[in-house]
């Protein structure tokens, strides 16, 4: 029994061993052997000032605000606001140079509000050209409707109302429509008796 008695002995001591020196270790956990990963739920305002800056260059200003307001709605992701971004840039771009466009159109009657030939009217027409004076390039071709003298008279009304779409529209119509060879717009209306000189 005393040999018993000394086993348990020895047992315990070696229990109580034990249970100081794990008292002494550490067991590394899963958490301090890994580094801390930080996450942001919104963008930064550099982040922010980047992806306006990019939007703007690749879709004028709507193009900056959506590029904008998507990385911030995104928090900051970046993936997805380049996926986003791809196909909107050339859409916002389109939309843009529509409105521009449509602000931009010229009026389609560049005729005087007034039928009657007001003093303006009579100081770009010279009075003494006849129909069978003017040059055979007074007539259209090219499907035109409407003769080099009356578009001439237009050209000069759109200049006087600075009507820059018009300008560009009737001097084109003047280009393409009639063969004055060699002629600048202001030579060929020149020729027929239209003074568009500015």
């Amino acid at each position: 029994m005393s040999d018993n008695n000394q086993q348990i002995a020895d047992l315990q001591a070696q229990l109580a061993q034990l249970q100081a020196q794990q008292a002494n270790t550490t067991i590394p956990t899963a958490a301090s052997t890994q580094q801390a990963v930080l996450v942001r739920n919104t963008a930064t305002g550099g982040e922010q000032a980047i992806a306006a800056v990019a939007g703007l260059l690749t879709a004028g200003p709507l193009g900056a605000l959506a590029s904008w307001g998507a990385l911030r709605g995104l928090q900051g992701k970046w993936a997805p606001w380049f996926v986003l971004g791809i196909p909107a840039a050339p859409i916002l771009g389109l939309v843009q140079f529509g409105v521009l466009g449509a602000l931009m159109a010229p009026s389609t009657d560049y005729t005087p509000s007034n039928p009657e030939p007001t003093s303006i009217e009579q100081a770009y027409t010279a009075p003494s050209t006849t129909s069978s004076s003017l040059p055979s390039f007074n007539q259209p071709r090219n499907g035109g409707e409407t003769t080099l003298v009356s578009k001439c008279q237009r050209l000069a009304t759109a200049q006087e109302d600075y009507d820059f779409g018009g300008v560009m529209e009737l001097s084109f119509q003047i280009g393409f429509e009639h063969d004055a060879p060699d002629l600048s717009v202001d030579e060929a209306c020149s020729a027929v008796g239209v003074n568009t000189a500015v």
